[in-house]
């Protein structure tokens, strides 16, 4: 699957890293930097991943229109990153992360800013384009944190009141299993808790 991205993908940086905490941070918006993650916890709010079984895993992190298609717009929505175990065997986990960093709750559901839709359209595409590209099997079933790092009250329940989609037609339609949320575990290769 790295290699596979390594040849499509230009815009992008990646690694691996099994820290038994790691962060995904996405700097655009704090000063103008790109997503990192990193094992050591940031000053600014972020995803955490608990992995306390220290999963070796591959990360790779967006830049700004990496992912290109041969349409009149030229590039796909993308998320911020995607995460997978290193021993890249058929059923280990694949997690497509977003953030978007407001500061309330408001402006988080603003029905005019519209971020529970934007992202969720960020992740589809993201994933459609892994599939179509022939990185992801058309039928394997992903998993989706799309988070609002700033905010410290709880957003879970609120996130799909003002979305066009639900959890659950999201999972049936795309094989997307996307939870809103900051946080997620690591339990093993084949296992995340998010």
């Amino acid at each position: 699957m790295i290699q596979r991205i390594n040849e499509i993908i230009a815009g992008q940086s990646n690694g691996t890293i099994d820290a038994e905490n790691i962060y995904v941070i996405d700097y655009k918006n704090i000063n103008g930097g790109e997503v990192e993650i990193l094992e050591n916890q940031p000053e600014h709010d972020c995803v955490h991943l608990t992995n306390e079984k220290k999963v070796n895993v591959h990360y790779v992190a967006f830049k700004e229109n990496a992912l290109k298609v041969k349409t009149p717009e030229g590039q796909v929505k993308q998320c911020e990153c995607v995460l997978f175990p290193t021993s890249l065997n058929a059923d280990d986990w694949v997690l497509f992360i977003e953030t978007k960093y407001t500061s309330n709750l408001k402006t988080a559901l603003d029905e005019k800013v519209d971020y529970p839709n934007t992202m969720i359209a960020q992740i589809i595409s993201t994933v459609s384009y892994f599939r179509d590209n022939g990185i992801l099997p058309p039928d394997k079933k992903v998993f989706a944190i799309v988070s609002f790092p700033k905010l410290i009250e709880a957003f879970s329940e609120a996130f799909f009141t003002r979305s066009n989609l639900t959890r659950e037609e999201i999972s049936i339609r795309h094989k997307i299993l996307l939870s809103p949320t900051n946080e997620g575990i690591i339990k093993s290769q084949t296992r995340i808790k998010i």
